[in-house]
């Protein structure tokens, strides 16, 4: 099999990014200027949910509300809960929490995400002889996301989000992909 070109892997990525790009840099003088807005208009619903079936199941619910603080800056608190069960295990584990996250909107379409998020769960200890001992992690998440209008007052939003917990139990991995749905009330 032939392997690709790093030139064409990289002019295939540049023409992606334009493509995504275009609306966001296109000149929205149609905005209207959010301090105009009633609070119920400034404030959006929305979340996430996570849900892996098989050998391992992973189930995740994580609802947020958010207010628009100006036409650049969101910010908002969400909770979670998640249900996981490997195969080796006789009974699963729930883990819950919440978190609280701003945004900073460099583009219409293109925004920075920050977000603490303070989790309970079971003890690594717990989850191996069968105790029921919890613990606090804390997770520290930076990162950037892209934001896609689905109608008058929904949105998409793919996020990719660094975890600076490296000691993290319930976050193998960096990034941390998000896809999202919010409501404009």
């Amino acid at each position: 099999m032939k392997k690709k070109s790093p030139g064409v892997v990289r002019l295939v990525l540049l023409i992606m990014l334009v493509f995504f790009l275009m609306p966001a840099l296109a000149n929205d003088n149609d905005e209207i200027d959010v301090q105009d807005l009633s609070h119920k208009e400034r404030t959006f619903v929305g979340g996430y949910l996570g849900l892996q079936i098989g050998s391992y199941t992973f189930v995740e619910v994580s609802p947020i509300v958010g207010y628009r603080l100006t036409n650049r800056i969101d910010a908002g608190i969400g909770s979670t809960y998640q249900y996981s069960r490997g195969y080796l295990q006789d009974s699963g584990t729930h883990t819950f929490g919440g978190s609280g996250f701003a945004r900073f909107s460099i583009l219409p379409q293109v925004f920075l995400h920050g977000e603490y998020e303070l989790l309970n769960l079971e003890t690594p200890l717990a989850l191996n002889e069968q105790e029921d001992d919890r613990m606090w992690e804390e997770n520290y998440f930076l990162g950037a996301g892209y934001r896609v209008r689905v109608g008058e007052k929904a949105f998409f939003n793919l996020m990719v989000l660094y975890n600076f917990n490296q000691d993290s139990h319930v976050y193998f991995q960096n990034p941390v992909y998000r896809f999202s749905v919010e409501v404009d009330l």
